[in-house]
């Protein structure tokens, strides 16, 4: 979706990738359990899908530390 991070909603987008990448992480042990004709292709699908998050989540920090300076 590629939403722009600004000073506003970055916290928030961080807050939200985190919470998609703890569902994601939950269908996968769940894809574990029940398996089924799809179990790989579906948990590696999901599996990508975190690590893309993960990347958001690490850039949106970056964001935070150049650009979101406390002043005293």
């Amino acid at each position: 979706m590629d939403t722009k991070i600004t000073k506003s909603n970055v916290k928030s987008a961080i807050k939200d990738d985190k919470a998609h990448m703890d569902y994601l992480k939950r269908d996968v042990l769940d894809d574990q359990k029940k398996g089924g004709k799809y179990k790989d292709i579906n948990q590696t699908a999901d599996e990508k899908h975190i690590s893309k998050l993960a990347g958001d989540v690490r850039a949106d920090q970056s964001f935070i530390s150049k650009h979101m300076h406390k002043t005293k």
